[in-house]
């Protein structure tokens, strides 16, 4: 797809005269808990980007709002990462509160004696069915309790004390709320899970891509090496998610397949493709309508046991895109989603509500990041074939969004965009000419697509102004702006040069499980995560050795130190880290067990190198950034600030993300708690203008 195409899209979905030119509340309100506030969150829009379109005139509706209350920059979370900085939004305080450090935790005690350190995904934890309580026969355990999914965020959400005083709460997508529950109160809440859902493997997000290519896993996906025989057929299986019927006594149990099949036309560029009970005929270069896809189990007497409400099949849904069908056909299947009409685990509270918006507007995507980045970076999709993916993710939010501004007439509407994010993580380089990563031919083609973004975001804006009423309030916002990312900084890597790790052998790369190399009997510290550095801390680490009280020095040794750090000559000798944290200074409260001891603040253009997100030590300190993915946001947090405008008079002389929830709290009247560490933005006198 054209990149112009994507804004067509998106403009077009928005574009509708649902609205008609004029607002749709009706008049005074009878009390506060019905009063109308919208929030839409664009994640990732930089307020130094959107002022310079706003002056140019490209954002009108930007513009009209802007003079209509406010506009202004909103100091972003430390670090910049969307899974903290929206639980600052949700919790109105930082991580004291709510205890979200970075995309990456870990565990410090790790369950065996291999393993000195487990990562985990920081939001959300997966729990498999309890063992304790099933029934067992042969190779075969059918549970009594389903597993558990948790949501790491602790504390209370600022629309729980909405609910209890009946206010009416939607939240779409928003990031850091999955599982959604449901608060106690009068008010009604419904809420669409976002950032941090899994697809139906339980990871987040692997394509598969058949085709004449070898086989084999990439990251993020996995390539299958198939050719059509002399009937022109190919009969293949897209595996799926583990069997959590089957009995396992070590390691995990097998996965369950679909059976596939790709019929293709001898003469004209189309296939049929029947996969797990659906079926499709697509032309070269189409992408199919999401399909269910069910999973087999293989239990026995499973027709018996399914009439019996026991669940004896998987579903999941996929999208297809045939990318050639002569001389070899290659077809894409995008990562496995959860079916939002069926789904196996919720991805909406109440549980009926993902299959009311499904049944409304069709099936959706439930992936947290359903942008499918891995596929590009993989190349198997094209950066046209990825724009035209994300044209379908956007078409079905804005759909969703329009008839949610429609809907809802009284109490509060939350809406989040995350296309605006990857899309300036995957095309930042296009309009960065000292990139190192830029291809010539393809920033003339994809430069403007970043600035692209804005414009469509400006229509989204511009449809809820038009819904607005004299007494509604609306509130855009950006979790955090945006940067280059052209160099990364491999934190393991100096922390072996300045002695801190202490490896069993030299190098360590390519190793599953690179903390497996580190003698810790010898090791200080240790770096995991987007920003993170930990001591290796007596009493809190399984292989600890720095004593409590020694602890503190030599996290200032190591700061000092990194904040001395230089890139080479060729590249300007420039600081790479511009800004260093300690959690015991800047969180009160901060859980000693989850959050990082030091969190880095790089300097503009640099940020933490691929191979050290994970521990892995490279031979090289810093690296030029090839990947598509060339944009960032994760450095020091006060050179990324996100944008926020509203339609009252923002009163505050500065804005914080924290102070968001306290501001919608004080336009319903609803006294702020006690654990709120932010204070109300706007005016709360009516706005009365109507434009």
């Amino acid at each position: 797809m054209d990149r112009r195409k994507f804004v067509k899209a998106v403009a077009g979905g928005a574009g509708t005269t649902l609205f008609g030119g004029c607002y749709l509340s009706g008049g005074q309100k009878s009390s506060r808990a019905e009063r109308r506030v919208v929030m839409v969150a664009f994640d990732g829009l930089d307020p130094r980007i959107a002022a310079g379109l706003m002056d140019a005139g490209k954002l009108p509706n930007y513009r009209r709002l802007a003079q209509r209350g406010g506009f202004s920059t909103i100091a972003t979370s430390t670090p910049p990462h969307t899974p903290v900085a929206f639980s600052n939004i949700i919790s109105g305080a930082d991580a004291s509160v709510h205890q979200i450090y970075d995309f990456i935790h870990r565990d410090p005690r790790p369950p065996g004696l291999s393993s000195a350190v487990s990562p985990f995904f920081a939001a959300a934890q997966a729990l498999p069915p309890s063992r304790d309580w099933k029934i067992s026969w042969g190779e075969w355990e059918l549970p009594l309790v389903g597993g558990e999914i948790r949501n790491l965020r602790q504390g209370p959400a600022f629309w729980d004390y909405l609910i209890e005083a009946g206010v009416d709460v939607d939240v779409y997508f928003v990031p850091s709320n999955y599982p959604a529950t449901t608060p106690e109160g009068p008010g009604r809440f419904r809420a669409v899970t976002g950032m941090g859902t899994p697809d139906l493997r339980g990871g987040y997000g692997e394509f598969t891509l058949y085709g004449p290519r070898r086989g084999g896993k990439v990251a993020g996906g996995r390539f299958v090496r198939v050719r059509a025989d002399r009937e022109h057929r190919i009969k293949t299986k897209l595996e799926g998610p583990p069997n959590f019927l089957r009995k396992v006594t070590r390691g995990s149990p097998p996965s369950v397949a679909a059976p596939l099949e790709i019929i293709r036309d001898p003469e004209a560029a189309v296939v049929k493709v029947r996969l797990g009970g659906s079926t499709a005929l697509l032309a070269q270069g189409e992408w199919s309508d999401w399909m269910p896809v069910d999973f087999p189990t293989g239990i026995p007497g499973a027709a018996a046991l399914g009439a019996a409400g026991a669940p004896t099949t998987m579903r999941g849904m996929v999208r297809l895109y045939v990318k050639q069908v002569h001389p070899d056909v290659e077809l894409y299947v995008s990562p496995i989603n959860i079916d939002p009409m069926d789904p196996l685990n919720l991805v909406s509270a109440p549980a009926e509500f993902s299959h009311e918006l499904a049944a409304r507007h069709g099936r959706y995507a439930t992936l947290g990041i359903p942008e499918d980045n891995k596929a590009l970076r993989s190349g198997a999709l094209s950066e046209d074939q990825f724009l035209s993916q994300c044209a379908h993710v956007e078409e079905e939010r804005a759909a969703q969004y329009l008839h949610a501004l429609a809907e809802h007439q009284s109490g509060l509407l939350f809406f989040y965009f995350g296309t605006t994010d990857l899309l300036q993580h995957m095309f930042w380089r296009d309009r960065d000419e000292a990139h190192p990563g830029r291809d010539r031919e393809q920033a003339e083609r994809y430069g403007e697509v970043v600035t692209d973004l804005y414009l469509a975001s400006d229509h989204l804006v511009g449809k809820a102004l038009d819904s607005l009423g004299p007494e509604d309030t609306l509130i855009v916002f950006s979790d955090h702006g945006f940067t280059t990312f052209r160099r990364g900084f491999n934190l393991s890597r100096w922390l072996v040069d300045e002695g801190y790790i202490k490896l069993l052998q030299s190098g360590g790369r390519g190793r599953t499980d690179p903390f497996r190399n580190i003698d810790w009997s010898r090791t200080r510290a240790y770096g995991l995560g987007m920003n993170a550095l930990y001591v290796n801390l007596a009493g809190r680490e399984k292989f600890g050795i720095v004593e409590p009280e020694e602890a503190r020095s030599l996290l200032e040794e190591i700061r000092e130190k990194l904040l001395a750090v230089r890139d080479d000559d060729e590249h300007g000798a420039r600081p790479i880290v511009q800004r260093v944290d300690f959690s015991e200074d800047i969180f009160a409260a901060a859980d000693p067990e989850k959050a990082p001891d030091m969190i880095l603040g790089y300097a503009d253009s640099y940020r933490v190198g691929w191979d050290s997100v994970l521990g892995n030590m490279p031979a090289r300190l810093v690296e030029d950034n090839l990947d598509r993915w060339s944009g960032t946001h994760l450095i020091d947090p006060e050179r990324v600030p996100g944008m926020l405008l509203a339609s009252r008079p923002i009163a505050a002389e500065s804005a914080s993300l924290v102070d968001l929830a306290p501001t919608i709290l004080d336009l319903y009247g609803v006294e702020k708690p006690s654990q709120m560490t932010g204070k109300a933005l706007l005016s709360v006198a009516p706005d009365r203008s109507g434009t």
